[in-house]
């Protein structure tokens, strides 16, 4: 599956969920206010475009800022987008030096122009779009077949000249070459002013990353001493937190050899764990997102299934809801002990001590739209006999629809907004 722009594919299923029948909640297109503070949309530097759109399950919104426009996915992506900006911002004014404003070329203003034409006509751009996340609820047992193929080879292609996919050897060798070559360039120093700006070393704000790169080089041949104003708020907390004080502090090859160990504890085997070390849409931070959660359940079984599953996650947005939704679950453990990860469905769902079925969903805008029923279907064949009522926890807004229907299918719907509110 190629990954297409996650604005656009946010539209068509909004248009597909709506135009088909009375039978299904009409998604709404909301001014940025509605889910968000003054603060959150608007600044010096940015606002969030209005309208925001929804496909029934997460809110795409779109940053327009003075260094190119950005798409943060749900509520969690764009605080993570405003901390890039501000850091952007912090960056420019800094010194004077002017590395940021240099890097904003013709390639980030088409990006935005494309961008602000995808919101402003929607309807002219959904023709053939995929249906973004759909996969995720779709049974892991049934469709193991699918690991060989679809996933392998996003995770497993070798470039041209390499060993061809056949030789299982070769395949893991040069996919783990391109790993490397992606996630383990940023340097002690580079991390180190991350963490000073609050952000994802391992981001993919490229003019970020450019940006961090060449104040580093500077900071270190100048000495500037560069001081910063603070960027205001907490960036991360909890789970987030955690993981993140790792990714500052460590270089992900050292993380990579530690986590080895535990993975094989958790079950297992040495080739799922280099299939979970190598596949290129879980970057380093992720996958120490996608740890930390797993050990703050110490004494659930199955938590090995958590790091399987991770590895057939097909697009970007699919593996952004998977890895909060991790630690979504892990906030529920917190509060109702798990008993048990459930290897049957690719959301991460769980049984607690109690034999209660749990499944932890990060979804911000949960509208009953023809996507959503889907889905619901999807994740009731991949439980098969589990006993209703199924809790199924979401970390933003219910309609009260939604909420009507599923309780009609035997879900019981659970709220806990702030278990995401601050991932990278």
């Amino acid at each position: 599956m190629r990954r297409t722009t996650g604005l656009a594919s946010l539209v068509a299923l909004c248009v597909s969920a709506v135009a088909g029948a009375a039978d299904f909640e009409a998604v709404p297109m909301e001014p940025p206010a509605a889910s968000l503070s003054p603060s959150q949309y608007a600044g010096e530097a940015f606002h969030v475009e209005d309208p925001v759109v929804s496909d029934g399950l997460m809110r795409h919104y779109l940053v327009i800022s003075r260094y190119g426009a950005f798409e943060g996915y749900g509520r969690a992506g764009l605080l993570a987008r405003l901390r890039e900006v501000a850091a952007l911002e912090q960056l420019q004014t800094t010194t004077g030096v002017g590395v940021v404003a240099d890097a904003v070329g013709e390639s980030v203003t088409g990006s935005a122009r494309t961008l602000v034409e995808v919101a402003k006509h929607p309807i002219d751009t959904v023709t053939g779009i995929p249906r973004g996340i759909a996969h995720l609820f779709q049974g892991f047992a049934a469709d193991a077949r699918e690991l060989g193929d679809t996933a392998a080879s996003l995770n497993d292609k070798p470039p041209d000249g390499a060993a061809k996919a056949g030789t299982n050897n070769g395949v893991s060798a040069s996919n783990a070459r391109r790993y490397a070559a992606r996630y383990f360039g940023v340097t002690a120093s580079e991390r180190r002013w991350f963490q000073r700006l609050g952000v994802d070393p391992y981001t993919d704000n490229e003019l970020l990353r450019r940006a961090v790169h060449r104040y580093a080089k500077i900071d270190a041949t100048t000495k500037f001493g560069l001081k910063f104003a603070p960027i205001p708020g907490l960036p991360y907390a909890g789970e987030a937190r955690r993981a993140m004080d790792a990714i500052y502090s460590e270089p992900p090859a050292v993380l990579r050899a530690r986590r080895r160990t535990v993975l094989a504890g958790y079950g297992l085997t040495a080739e799922e764990i280099k299939r979970f070390d190598n596949a290129l849409l879980l970057n380093p931070t992720r996958q120490q997102l996608l740890e930390s959660a797993a050990e703050s359940m110490p004494g659930v079984a199955g938590r090995g299934e958590l790091f399987r599953h991770a590895t057939t996650l097909l697009s970007e947005h699919e593996v952004m809801v998977f890895i909060r939704s991790a630690v979504l679950l892990a906030e529920v453990h917190a509060r109702e002990p798990l008993a048990s990860i459930l290897p049957g469905l690719r959301l991460p769902a769980a049984r607690t001590a109690a034999g209660q079925v749990v499944v932890a969903g990060a979804f911000d805008a949960l509208y009953w739209t023809a996507v959503v029923e889907e889905a619901e279907r999807a994740m009731r064949a991949a439980l098969g006999s589990a006993e209703a009522p199924i809790q199924v926890w979401v970390s933003g807004d219910v309609s009260a629809r939604a909420e009507t229907e599923l309780a009609a299918r035997g879900w019981q719907v659970r709220a806990l907004p702030a278990a995401t509110a601050a991932m990278p």
